[in-house]
């Protein structure tokens, strides 16, 4: 049994002095931890400490500069866009100083943007001016062509200025328009008829009598109606004139298209041995005038009748006879 127990004491021995050589390991690790805790803490009180002094160099915290500046708004930027103008062909080796100094004859200038390309930083050789007021754009849009820098710039407005906002400014000055305009004095409106028509009732009847010009109303209640004893038929040939070239159509009329005053109609004829059809709106501003020079359907026999029926859209199948019929119009 002593021998038994003398073997043992070194073994319990052996095991309690491993366990505190880890612990001391272990302890060795969290002071390691803990130090470079502080050191971070230390880093971070330096780095407030640091950002402190530059917030009071520029004379408030970041906070009290984010409550005192209001964010700019997207109506502030386009103001500011309408006050800006664009100045292209700068020299690369210009600063803001050097662009503000050659517009200040213009007027008082709020910033001075140069463009720069993101991946390099180098000037893309173009910036924009923003002047205090409106009326200071006309001044330095003068500047155009002018020598800056051994460059003629080129001014111009900013090409992020929205047309309609330079047009409903209230410093715009009004278009002088020509004293020889003649303006047709608008149609009078019968007062029993005023009041309905604020209403919206009877608009379209009332349009139909007093948009059209008199002549046209006179071809659209006899020639182009669908009852009238002097209506044109298909098969009749017509002569238009017109504002524009071809000045002068003639051609068998094909069919009539009547939807009121967006009444039109179709004319065929053969040009350079081409079958050619065009249409035409009666109340169009380009039609001059309509002549009648043969009317379709008058005579009796089987021609007359087919004329009427078919609408003489066999004509595209029979060139022969578009011929004859041109050959007559021509002469």
């Amino acid at each position: 049994m002593a021998d038994i127990d003398a073997t043992q004491t070194p073994t319990v021995e052996g095991a309690d002095s491993i366990i505190d050589d880890g612990d001391e390991f272990e302890s060795k690790e969290i002071q390691l931890m803990k130090q470079r805790v502080e050191e971070m803490e230390r880093e971070a009180k330096k780095l407030r400490e640091l950002q402190a002094a530059a917030e009071s160099a520029n004379g408030g915290s970041a906070t009290e500069a984010d409550q005192g500046v209001p964010m700019e708004t997207e109506e502030d930027k386009s103001i500011a866009d309408g006050r800006s103008v664009f100045v292209g062909n700068v020299d690369y080796g210009a600063t803001p100083e050097e662009i503000q100094a050659h517009f200040q004859a213009c007027g008082t200038i709020n910033r001075v943007t140069i463009l720069c390309d993101k991946f390099t930083g180098h000037p893309k050789g173009f910036a924009y001016v923003e002047f205090a007021e409106l009326d200071h754009i006309d001044a330095a849009l003068a500047m155009d062509n002018s020598l800056f820098r051994g460059r003629l710039i080129k001014v111009s407005f900013s090409q992020y200025i929205p047309t309609f906002t330079r047009h409903l400014s209230s410093n715009a000055v009004v278009y002088p328009f020509s004293k020889a305009v003649i303006l047709p004095p608008p149609p009078a409106i019968p007062a029993s008829q005023v009041e309905a028509l604020r209403q919206g009732k009877g608009i379209m009847a009332y349009l139909q009598k007093s948009l059209p010009h008199p002549t046209k109303q006179q071809w659209l209640a006899t020639w182009f109606a669908r009852r009238h004893p002097d209506r044109l038929l298909p098969g009749s040939v017509l002569s238009v004139t017109l504002e524009h070239a071809p000045t002068t159509f003639s051609g068998v009329l094909l069919s009539i298209r009547r939807r009121g005053p967006d009444t039109s109609f179709t004319l065929r004829n053969v040009i350079q041995r081409t079958g050619v059809e065009m249409q035409f709106f009666v109340n169009s501003p380009h039609v001059k005038d309509i002549k009648i020079l043969q009317r379709a359907g008058g005579g009796g026999g089987k021609e007359g009748r087919r004329q009427r029926r078919a609408k003489l859209f066999f004509l595209r199948d029979t060139p022969e006879k578009m011929t004859a019929i041109s050959a007559g119009v021509k002469a």
